[in-house]
């Protein structure tokens, strides 16, 4: 009774298992009927493997004409075919353009689910800056193309469609839905993604605190489909910060403060709005300001050797990121190291720096004998190409 169940269930929610079976049935009649009216007077047709070809290429309305009846019955079963062929590829081809243009809808109105992508961005939320942000990512060299950008929201789809009439977003993905709810976050099959940015959405959230409050629930949603997937989220308020490091978040941008600090730098500093924006605009001036990895030699090691080993590398070294990658694996490991030693009092302050350890944590021009510690990052103003 189950398997009779399973396979009435397999046949009503595959589309294209009818038609398949259909087609086979026409198929292997009408090799048989061919075989059977032409096998005692036409050589061309001697077992059924004859016929079933025969049917295949007369249904298909290929008609190679190497093989082909010569009686009366065989004649009628030909025309049978090549009736049932003509109308059978006109059902196919209604199929299939059904299908692709279903797709195509369901697409441009957020409906598609995404199981198979990965190392992809998900973007949570709205912002009327969005394609200004969107072009700068795409834009940073090694970064990601728009077919391998998701964005979660409840906008409307025309919003989208005029996201992708620029070429570099044409391919631009989207998912309907509730950008902190595990369902929509699943359609985007968040736990493959390589990482998440949350934005302060200003299309359903009509006040700061109710878009922090949505930020914070959308990282928890996240660390409970998975631990391992980079977070990057925007904050208006910084009293939330205790709660999104609670959440696991990884990175915290507080917008508003990084407006305040450029302007009140830009009082004291001449020019320093002008470098500040030309640091993050690599396009424009050949440069960029990002992070990368320390080869292995010069882990544990100070600084200096560092600094000397890479003199000749077309960037300039401005700092270390220290504590980069998973915090989960790094406080896993940062705890097995500190349960190494014997000395309780040594052990309850190692476990204290476990509970205190910064990710990401910033450290400008070092001095040279600072020793380089395993996860860090380089802080690199690196050449591209030759500004014009």
């Amino acid at each position: 009774m189950k398997k009779q169940n399973r396979l009435t269930n397999l046949v009503k929610n595959t589309p294209y298992l009818k038609p398949t079976l259909a087609f086979m049935l026409i198929f292997i009649l009408a090799g048989a009927l061919v075989v059977w009216t032409e096998s005692d007077s036409n050589d061309q047709f001697v077992d059924f493997i004859d016929g079933l070809w025969w049917a295949i290429i007369t249904f298909s309305t290929t008609g190679y004409g190497d093989k082909y009846p010569i009686t009366l019955g065989g004649r009628i079963v030909a025309v049978i075919t090549i009736f049932l062929g003509v109308a059978g590829m006109s059902f196919l081809s209604g199929v299939f353009a059904s299908v692709f243009v279903d797709r195509n809808s369901r697409a441009r109105r957020g409906l598609v689910d995404y199981p198979k992508m990965k190392d992809h961005l998900v973007i949570c939320g709205w912002t009327e800056e969005i394609k200004e942000i969107l072009l700068d990512i795409v834009g940073f060299a090694n970064s990601f193309v728009s077919e391998e950008i998701i964005i979660i929201s409840n906008i409307p789809s025309e919003r989208i469609e005029t996201l992708k009439e620029s070429r570099e977003l044409a391919d631009l993905k989207f998912v309907r839905g509730d950008y902190f709810s595990d369902s929509a976050l699943k359609r985007a099959n968040v736990q493959s993604a390589r990482k998440v940015l949350i934005l302060s959405d200003t299309f359903e959230s009509h006040a700061d605190a109710e878009a922090d409050s949505k930020t914070i629930m959308t990282v928890m949603s996240i660390r409970t489909l998975s631990r391992e997937v980079y977070i990057c989220a925007e904050m208006i308020n910084r009293k939330y910060e205790s709660n999104l490091k609670q959440a696991m978040c990884d990175e915290i941008l507080f917008k508003r403060e990084v407006s305040q600090k450029v302007l009140s730098y830009t009082s004291v500093e001449n020019g320093m709005g002008h470098i500040l924006y030309d640091l993050l605009s690599q396009r424009e001036h050949g440069s960029r300001l990002r992070t990368i990895d320390i080869d292995e030699r010069y882990i544990d090691g100070p600084f200096h050797d560092y600094k000397v080993g890479e003199a000749e590398s077309p960037f300039i070294i401005l700092g270390l990121l220290e504590n980069t990658g998973s915090p989960n694996k790094m406080k896993m490991e940062a705890l097995r190291a500190a349960q190494k030693t014997s000395n309780m009092s040594l052990l309850v302050d190692n476990l204290q720096s476990v509970k205190d350890l910064e990710v990401n944590k910033p450290l400008f021009v070092p001095p040279n004998d600072y020793v380089i510690k395993r996860h860090t990052q380089a802080i690199v103003l690196e050449k591209i190409y030759e500004a014009k």
